[in-house]
């Protein structure tokens, strides 16, 4: 009567939960024989099973490496109660979907979420291109000063000699044969 007790109210707050938070899986067995929660860090396994076997004192879950070593996780009972726990990581990694590897990790393994820095071909392409700007820039600019008459003699200063010496200052009428005789 007592163990019927436990069965109904361990039902629901025994039940065996799995989750994969920042590249672990985490196992929490409260209804195990001896109650456990157990990480394991999924950046570092590299093929791994989880597995029930059938021992002395019940079943147990068992995680097993390529290397012939393994771990036992927690032992149940009852073979279903160590088959649950199974299904609950099982259900844990298949619902992580990017969350095994977190991006902040440190093992050597790059993301397609990393930012790569500018090489130096990059950095010359820029320089370039920006150079290119600052003349094309410069040029503008420079087309865009104010530009002396034509009536002015650039390498003096003064202006054209015309043949009547009153009529060549500049500012001052001039009739259209005498400028044309001074060209």
């Amino acid at each position: 009567m007592k163990n019927a007790l436990k069965s109904i109210s361990c039902h629901r707050s025994c039940a065996s939960s799995a989750s994969v938070v920042d590249g672990k899986l985490i196992l929490s067995f409260p209804g195990a024989l001896v109650p456990v929660v157990w990480q394991m860090d999924l950046t570092q396994a590299k093929a791994s099973a989880l597995e029930v076997h059938d021992t002395k004192t019940g079943f147990a879950l068992v995680l097993k490496n390529p290397k012939p070593e393994t771990v036992d996780i927690a032992t149940f009972a009852k073979r279903e109660d160590a088959v649950n726990g199974l299904m609950a990581a099982s259900r844990a990694l298949a619902g992580a979907h990017g969350q095994i590897r977190p991006n902040n990790e440190m093992s050597g393994v790059t993301t397609i979420h990393t930012i790569k820095k500018p090489g130096s071909v990059t950095r010359l392409l820029g320089a370039v291109l920006g150079l290119a700007f600052l003349v094309a820039l410069f040029g503008f600019w420079a087309s865009m000063a104010p530009r002396p008459p034509a009536s002015m003699d650039t390498a003096t200063g003064n202006t054209t000699s015309s043949t009547n010496s009153g009529q060549n200052e500049p500012g001052m009428p001039m009739s259209a044969d005498d400028f044309l005789k001074g060209r």
